[in-house]
């Protein structure tokens, strides 16, 4: 059963230094844990943290302990018998085979927003061509496709049989440039060479003609999406005008513009590419360098990225304080600029929210006005499926939906 020494044992498995997590930050606030009951616990932190209740329930799975602490690596839990208190159970996990999901009978529903699963049996399957996807769907051997690029998922969305669903996030898209001159593109490190970058940036073509997802893609100004708390800045980032922009990059003593090495990450690349040619029109010799996760996070810690083209998802946080930890030093930070970092630290330990928001309001207004990042549109999920499944039109998830809220058509 769940209990409450499930919950301490977890929380001390995130928080100690020898676990190693790649995301630990997200629990670097807290102090301490301790048992108050079968069912109820004290988490002490370091510091006042508004978030503290956002990250705990929406980015803080709860391990067995009697299962997880059995692992000599802990990383290998849940790899081939997932144990969980979800509306599905695995009844495998295979890297040839996929994951087979079987509905759960005994889950006790919380509330409306995670009821008991509808479909009985969910097959996800290991098939990394999108061709061979779009085969199977037309076939009738696929029921949904996760993230289907723009143009097919408009051409599938024209077969009577086949539907695509947008459903709101938190995840957004964003363009990045070496403000602190980590790479060996120091232009980067002037301000009005950065400024003409982004004017060069047609966000709004970008949005209607590359991002899939149709009226729900909305243009930011904030490097967070509107659903999240203390997101909202009162400077918009420059506007697109490419005259203007030649005429900045003169200015920076660049009249022929220079060389830009794009790195995009997957899920990215199209929108690098059209961000690339966008940005030759005004002379600068962009190309986009194609990376993995893996080949990203080299460059990144390298200090070897001159621009990125990314997408960011807060980890499902519904807060804006997740984007502060860009500017905190660390491998991601291609900026160092104190202004930021301090306003950071003081955001992120504001519990006042109208305090805390006019803090934010002020890191937001600086990034646009030194144009650190660009922030470009939201990039909500885009499902291709057969017309017999109903899909939400929100999901608390980042990417994706939560498989219980799926039901077969009626």
């Amino acid at each position: 059963p769940f209990t409450a020494d499930d919950v301490v044992h977890t929380i001390n498995y995130l928080i100690d230094p020898k676990s190693r997590l790649r995301f630990g930050r997200n629990w670097e606030w807290i102090k301490s844990i301790e048992k108050t009951g079968s069912h109820s616990v004290r988490i002490t932190s370091k510091r006042p943290t508004p978030f503290a209740l956002a990250r705990i329930a929406t980015s803080t799975p709860i391990f067995p302990k009697h299962v997880h602490a059995t692992f000599a690596k802990s990383g290998e839990f849940g790899r081939a018998k997932p144990v969980g208190t979800g509306p599905y159970r695995a009844e495998y996990v295979d890297p040839s085979k996929g994951v087979k999901l079987v509905r759960y009978e005994g889950y006790v529903s919380p509330g409306p927003w995670s009821p008991k699963a509808a479909i009985k049996t969910i097959l996800i399957l290991p098939m990394p061509e999108l061709q061979t996807q779009i085969a199977q769907m037309l076939t009738g051997g696929l029921d949904v496709i996760l993230e289907a690029p723009k143009d097919q998922t408009e051409q599938l969305a024209q077969n009577p049989l086949i539907n695509a669903t947008t459903i709101k996030n938190t995840v957004y898209y964003y363009a990045s440039v070496d403000a602190a001159g980590r790479s060996d593109q120091k232009a980067l490190a002037n301000i009005d060479v950065r400024k003409a970058l982004f004017m060069a940036i047609n966000r709004k073509a970008l949005a209607v003609n590359v991002i899939a997802g149709g009226k729900q893609v909305e243009l930011l100004d904030t490097p967070c999406t509107p659903s999240q708390i203390g997101c909202k800045a009162t400077v918009s980032p420059v506007g697109f005008d490419p005259k203007a922009a030649k005429a900045l990059l003169a200015k920076a003593g660049f009249p022929n513009g220079f060389d830009l090495d794009i790195t995009s990450i997957p899920g990215s690349h199209e929108l690098a590419e059209a961000i690339a040619g966008q940005l030759r029109v005004i002379g600068v010799k962009a190309k986009v360098s194609r990376a993995t996760m893996g080949a990203y996070r080299k460059k990144q810690i390298g200090g070897k990225l001159q621009m990125l083209v990314s997408h960011f998802s807060s980890g499902g946080l519904p807060d804006a304080s997740s984007v502060m930890s860009f500017y905190q030093a660390g491998p991601r930070d291609y900026w160092r600029d104190k202004e930021m970092k301090d306003l950071g630290n003081a955001g992120n330990s504001e519990m006042d929210q109208a305090a805390r928001e006019a803090i934010y309001i002020k890191a937001f207004n600086r990034i646009n006005q030194q144009a650190l990042l660009l922030p470009i549109a939201t990039h909500p999920a885009v499902l291709v499926h057969s017309a017999d499944v109903v899909m939400p039109s929100i999901s608390s998830l980042f990417v994706g939906v939560e498989l219980n809220n799926i039901s077969w058509k009626k």
